[in-house]
């Protein structure tokens, strides 16, 4: 019985993921003329922060870290690192398997104990590219220059640098689209750092204090504890695993939330394609 059980889940759970996809605005065709070079200075890894945050000098002032993570977190390079690295090695559970696309779960870290750590693990074979492959770099640039990031994202409606710490660290306003009517926009106010280690691509976010802007009474804030991206690639392919960690403040079961993380990610990782091919 228990085997029929988790049948029927699946069943349900792949009939909720195709309504979804067929719920989703038609994506525009653009163009982008793409830079032939990434900027010198964004590989430099610069940190001019001399404050200290659990016993280490931080990545990001103290006025961006929420009093909550200053007591498990440490924010350097080789800390977010090693755990990456660590997460990446815990016991997911598989929700969701495509080809190229695969979705898990971990349903509770020192993080948070009631909000899921969501990884999606997506395979792009470069043989998708039609005009050219792509360099490791442009498809960086892509996931963190905003106008490209819109162009290419279909669940955001705003992205904005609100502040440039350095090269490596920066403030960011980002504000979703209302996917489907059980998620409206949120918006996401977040300390963001990035940087690449031995050719592999990190990038990590959480939201900042919510004192410094505020939540307006017309749109949610979101909060963000964990919001990763790890890049790789061999000849053939590119790897890219990620991991979220959000509180989207809503009063529906968390199930749903997680079941309509596929359909997102699928969109993201298109449009990181498409932006190449158009």
């Amino acid at each position: 019985m228990e085997m029929i059980s988790e049948i029927n889940k699946e069943k349900f759970y792949s009939f909720f993921n195709k309504a979804l996809f067929c719920c989703m605005p038609k994506k525009e065709e653009f163009q982008v003329d793409f830079p032939s070079k990434q900027n010198k200075e964004q590989d430099e890894i610069i940190y001019n922060n001399d404050e200290i945050i659990n016993g280490v000098y931080s990545i990001f002032p103290s006025k961006y870290v929420r009093e909550d993570e200053k007591k498990y977190f440490k924010f350097t390079r080789d800390y977010i690192i090693n755990y990456l690295s660590e997460l990446s090695q815990k016991n997911f559970i598989n929700k969701y398997d495509e080809t190229t696309l695969k979705l898990s779960i971990l349903d509770n870290n020192e993080l948070s104990d009631n909000i899921p750590v969501i990884r999606s693990e997506r395979i792009i074979p470069k043989s998708c590219f039609k005009k050219y492959v792509p360099s490791l770099e442009e498809m960086i640039a892509v996931i963190l220059t905003p106008e490209l990031r819109l162009k290419s994202d279909i669940n955001f409606k705003e992205f904005k640098i609100i502040k440039k710490i350095n090269a490596n660290t920066q403030i960011t306003k980002m504000v979703s689209k209302p996917q489907i009517t059980l998620i409206p926009e949120r918006e996401f106010y977040e300390k963001k750092t990035f940087f690449v280690d031995n050719g592999v691509f990190y990038s990590f976010c959480s939201s900042i204090p919510d004192d410094i802007f505020p939540p307006q009474k017309n749109i949610t804030r979101a909060l963000t504890y964990l919001c990763a991206m790890i890049i790789k690639e061999d000849k053939e392919k590119f790897f890219i695993d990620s991991f979220n960690q959000i509180d989207m403040k809503m009063n529906i079961p968390e199930v749903l939330i997680v079941m309509s993380y596929p359909m997102k990610m699928k969109e993201q990782f298109d449009g990181l394609m498409d932006i190449f091919n158009n």
